[in-house]
């Protein structure tokens, strides 16, 4: 019986353990500003600029995982991972803290060239 109840607690712990474990690909510049999505939706001025930002991966690239949305609460903005040079595995739902340059597309739209991904 002892033993039986040993591995079970065993077996929790591993299982907590593992779930607080998080995923980093690159590095987060924790020296970057922190800023919402709407704050570089609101202003063009962001744009080349390197930031900061955490949400939850909202919606993510279903063949290479090269990309996914990022949302705050503010807004959504897309993330692009090819500077990291990855496909990230399907992701979509958990908490994400991502750094990188802003850079305003062809079309006016901003996106958030990743240099650094953290997944929880």
């Amino acid at each position: 019986m002892k033993t039986w109840v040993a591995v079970v607690v065993l077996g929790f712990g591993l299982a907590v353990g593992a779930c607080a474990r998080s995923e980093k690909y690159g590095v987060v510049d924790t020296a970057a500003p922190a800023v919402q999505v709407k704050d570089i939706l609101l202003s063009e001025a962001y744009g080349g600029k390197d930031v900061r930002m955490s949400g939850t991966i909202a919606m993510q690239c279903a063949s290479s995982g090269c990309w996914f949305f990022l949302d705050d609460g503010t807004g959504r903005m897309l993330v692009d991972l090819k500077g990291l040079g990855l496909g990230l595995p399907q992701r979509a739902g958990r908490k994400a803290r991502v750094s990188g340059t802003v850079i305003i597309d062809q079309n006016g739209q901003a996106v958030l060239n990743a240099k650094g991904l953290e997944v929880s």
